[in-house]
């Protein structure tokens, strides 16, 4: 991809970037911004959970076509905000699979495309305040872990390696992502925890409701990396950037991120168009090149251990990286 005109990045930005590169960290240069090396394959398909009255759970399968030296592949779960499908950002599963990962999209039936086309935005609204809405989606990353597996060890033996799994989300799916990784809930605690998941990547969370800060994110079980922008709202219009940064600030037990785009919007991270009043379409352009750059070395650490990664995510490389009109990033050390 072709990068855009840049401000010149600020000050203190400018110094962060010349202490890396004194300390021989190679830190401050964009982080595999442009696609990887693998040419990416599309696969569709659907499960059916015979332990959930054979439940479907349709899938849309990012990777790096056969033959292609990308396999094993480390598998990344996405999931689909309300309203959303199995299609939804495409912009980020092609990335990561061009960089050698697999990227399973999933569409939960009750809360999708499928919904909002039969109700419209308010009834759909409406629909998925129903507990048993967030209990059906909350139980397919289990199930598709589980599937997932399986497929690594039948048709996609050897292209798949489902010991490095990870999950992400956006707005209802950064909340199935987060309770995927630990968070608690009303009526159904944390029984929907999966264990097997090295790491979430959250865009859109949510101040939990129902319980305390302290009592939701009591035992989390994975480093985070949460995303938001100035201009996050929700269709419901009870989210600010203030309520979407509440998970970081109140969770201390696991390694965290917070990623604040300037001018972000709701719709920044699903790769919907800008629809807001005076918000310009082609922001995309770089605060999808952040995204990506973000997803891509947060995966490479966790699902990896890659040492770049780490230097540049722990070292400043993407606080160097962003000038004053991206955003800011803020990282937090387990225990902090």
């Amino acid at each position: 991809m072709t990068r855009g005109c840049r401000s010149r990045r600020p000050p203190r930005a400018a110094a962060a970037a010349l202490l890396l590169l004194a300390a021989g960290v190679a830190a401050a240069a964009p982080y595999k911004s442009d696609p990887g090396p693998h040419r990416v394959e599309v696969q569709l398909g659907e499960w059916a959970d015979t332990a959930r009255d054979g439940r479907v759970v349709r899938w849309k399968l990012y990777l790096p076509e056969a033959g292609d030296e990308a396999v094993p592949a480390p598998v990344v779960i996405w999931s689909h905000g309300a309203g959303g499908s199995r299609d939804g950002a495409e912009y980020l599963g092609r990335h990561l699979a061009s960089w050698g990962y697999a990227t399973f999209h999933l569409q939960h039936a009750g809360s999708d495309v499928v919904v909002l086309r039969q109700h419209g935005v308010q009834g759909m609204l409406r629909e998925v305040r129903s507990p048993q809405v967030s209990i059906d989606r909350f139980g397919d990353v289990p199930f598709a872990v589980q599937r997932i597996a399986a497929m690594a060890q039948g048709d996609l033996a050897g292209r798949l390696d489902a010991e490095r799994i990870g999950i992400s989300g956006h707005s209802f799916g950064a909340i199935t992502t987060l309770v995927a990784v630990g968070q608690s809930m009303p009526q159904v605690g944390r029984r929907f925890a999966v264990p097997e998941l090295r790491g979430a990547f959250a865009m859109s969370p949510s101040k939990p409701r129902g319980r305390s800060l302290g009592e939701a994110f009591a035992a989390m079980s994975a480093p985070i990396f949460h995303l938001t922008g100035t201009d996050d709202g929700s269709p419901l219009g009870d989210q600010t950037v203030e309520t979407r940064s509440a998970p970081f600030e109140a969770i201390d037990g696991v390694e965290q991120w917070l990623l604040v785009l300037d001018d972000g919007v709701h719709s920044t991270f699903s790769g919907r168009p800008v629809r807001e009043p005076g918000k310009a379409r082609d922001e995309l352009g770089r605060h999808h090149e952040i995204v990506r750059m973000a997803a891509v070395a947060f995966w490479d650490l966790v699902l990896r251990g890659d040492a770049a990664a780490a230097a540049w995510l722990r070292e400043g490389g993407l606080a160097a990286e962003l000038s004053a009109e991206d955003g800011t990033v803020r990282h937090r050390p387990a225990g902090e």
